[in-house]
């Protein structure tokens, strides 16, 4: 049986999440109030649906706890945000993921025992200012707070040396998860201790932020 996702809001991110989703070939639930955005997605989701998903009866009638997850992705409404949630928790939902827009809003839904908010303008932010702030980061993903995964280019003062004798984990107090590298192009997940580290290749490099911005300093 095919794995099923439900998306509730069809704005920028609900869209773009389903459409993804869709094109993985999961099947998707798409499902909005504004029959405008439903219309647009339809032909591209297994199922599109119009309802106000604010409504316990409507929610119940679209069989969301058979799905694997529901995103909940209204914008705007703090009020219609929780109220879907706590109905998706009566309902008995076995993974419920949400954007939050505030740092509110985030620890009402937590309180609520939502176990993932998505947070997209904080994290684009965080993005953004990692990318400006240290050029060697190229991607950075927050895990937890103070806690997050980078991907960064390898220092110059440990390029030529084994993993082993780069020390990273007891200089920076930081692990190396993975490394990807270009030349040529090959993913390296748990990498070898004995493997030399090349300028061309990309660190994936999991700690606490602080740790983090110490090794993202070193050129």
């Amino acid at each position: 049986m095919a794995r099923q996702f439900a998306v509730l809001g069809l704005g920028k991110f609900g869209s773009h999440v389903a459409r993804q989703l869709a094109a993985d070939d999961f099947e998707v639930l798409a499902v909005d109030r504004n029959p405008d955005l439903v219309d647009e997605i339809k032909d591209e989701v297994t199922r599109a649906a119009i309802a106000d998903v604010t409504d316990a009866e409507a929610l119940q009638a679209l069989g969301l706890d058979a799905f694997e997850a529901v995103v909940v992705a209204l914008g705007g409404s703090l009020e219609g945000s929780i109220l879907t949630c706590l109905h998706l928790r009566e309902l008995g939902c076995k993974h419920i993921v949400a954007k939050v827009f505030s740092p509110q809003h985030e620890r009402i839904l937590r309180k609520l025992g939502i176990g993932r908010v998505i947070y997209p303008e904080h994290e684009s932010a965080l993005r953004l200012a990692k990318h400006l702030g240290f050029q060697s980061v190229l991607d950075f993903l927050p895990l937890a707070p103070g806690f997050s995964l980078v991907e960064i280019a390898p220092p110059s003062e440990i390029v030529g040396k084994s993993l082993r004798d780069a020390q990273i984990r007891q200089r920076f107090n930081v692990q190396v998860v993975a490394i990807r590298s270009l030349v040529p192009e090959q993913w390296h997940l748990v990498p070898d201790p004995n493997m030399v580290i090349k300028d061309s290749d990309v660190l994936v490099v999991i700690g606490k932020d602080e740790d983090l911005n110490k090794i993202a300093k070193v050129e």
